[in-house]
């Protein structure tokens, strides 16, 4: 959920500002034009370029016996909003009826399937034995575990979601601190797609430069202020 002050639209009116496009019934720069430059940013450039600590979260889900193959979809797993990776942080639960406990465990995490189904084979769906997962495969918009599970195991996986479009130029954007970063980003591609000059270029490219320069700072600075974990 968005959180910041700051809408699309201001975004928009920074941008207007880098690409000189003012003018905002010109068919090239309309509002909804630009819109579609700040989403395709946020959506998908700005999550292989910079990773902030509010976009990393958990999943959690159960899987059972009933899914024979192992394999569960996003949707299965109740996901609204899409993971663009997921880390080695990930564990499997195991319910102990005896001593009443839970007891948690490391689930190795392969984003290969090459790997993957080198370790497991890729036609075997129909002699796979039941029991403790121990790894699986994220891919795409899949999770394989294996071994398939022979009871209810609750998981908890750790990583960072992905951007969502905004729908309209009054939408809040995330959060504030993102302002600068995303009109620049947006421009920068506008540029690009509509030839600007190589001095108009290297002068906007230049602001985004500066404006993600500053969003690392602000990640750091939050970060650096973080208690470290002992490595023992």
């Amino acid at each position: 959920m968005a959180t910041g002050t700051r809408t699309v639209l201001d975004v928009i009116s920074i941008m207007r500002k880098a690409i000189s496009r003012q003018n905002e019934n010109d068919p090239a720069s309309t509002n909804a034009t630009l819109l579609s430059y700040v989403n395709d940013f946020v959506s998908l450039s700005m999550p292989s370029d910079i990773r902030v600590p509010e976009k990393f979260g958990t999943l959690s889900f159960t899987i059972d016996e009933t899914v024979t193959d192992g394999v569960y979809t996003f949707n299965d797993v109740g996901l609204t909003v899409d993971f663009m990776d997921i880390s080695n942080s990930s564990f499997i639960s195991e319910y102990d009826p005896v001593n009443e406990s839970t007891t948690w465990n490391s689930l190795t995490v392969y984003v290969d399937p090459k790997q993957f189904y080198d370790r497991w084979g890729i036609n075997n769906i129909e002699v796979l034995t039941a029991g403790f997962p121990t790894e699986v495969l994220f891919y795409g918009n899949e999770f394989v575990f294996r071994t398939i599970p022979d009871t209810t195991y609750l998981i908890n996986m750790y990583g960072y979601k992905k951007n969502a479009n905004y729908e309209s130029s009054s939408d809040n954007i995330d959060y504030d601190y993102w302002l600068r970063y995303l009109a620049y980003g947006a421009a920068l591609n506008y540029a690009h797609d509509y030839n600007f000059s190589v001095s108009k270029l290297a002068l906007i490219e230049k602001g985004y430069l500066r404006e993600k320069t500053r969003l690392f700072s602000n990640v750091h600075n939050r970060i650096k202020h973080s208690r470290c974990s002992p490595n023992f």
